[in-house]
């Protein structure tokens, strides 16, 4: 971990896995994830490919909750840059988490390539998420 430690996604990552306080177990659920994308899959770069991944899993738009005329309504909403990406890698930490492969390595390896061909988890939560704005896309101000 010791040389991701720039890398502010990466950073990032290990603190979204984290349990408890326990981060070097989850430094060494995003190494091992590493080394199984380079070894099991030919990933030349596997930085660059969760960056490549978490792209594919940020929501542009999401809906916020307010009362209109005694009613709970979802008015759709932007969503920062930042917040993209915080939202992206608890996307992936939630469909990791669900994945039924024997170790948190292997499931997270499974869920980033799975994200980088634009499906898995984390992006149909993504999908679902910028259906609904669109859905409640006439209340918008």
């Amino acid at each position: 971990m010791a040389f991701y430690a720039r890398e502010s996604m990466i950073s990032r990552m290990v603190r979204t896995l984290m349990r408890h306080g326990k981060k070097e177990t989850s430094q060494r659920i995003v190494d091992g994830a590493f080394a199984i994308l380079k070894r099991e899959h030919d990933v030349s770069d596997p930085i660059k490919f969760l960056y490549e991944a978490v792209q594919n899993a940020k929501p542009l738009i999401e809906t916020r909750s307010i009362i209109v005329a005694g009613r709970k309504v979802l008015i759709p909403k932007p969503v920062p840059p930042h917040r993209q990406e915080g939202l992206a890698l608890r996307f992936v930490r939630d469909a990791m988490r669900e994945r039924k492969e024997h170790t948190a390595e292997s499931r997270l390896a499974k869920e980033l390539l799975e994200l980088h061909e634009k499906q898995g988890g984390a992006r149909r939560r993504r999908d679902n998420e910028h259906r609904t704005a669109e859905a409640n896309r006439a209340y918008v101000r």
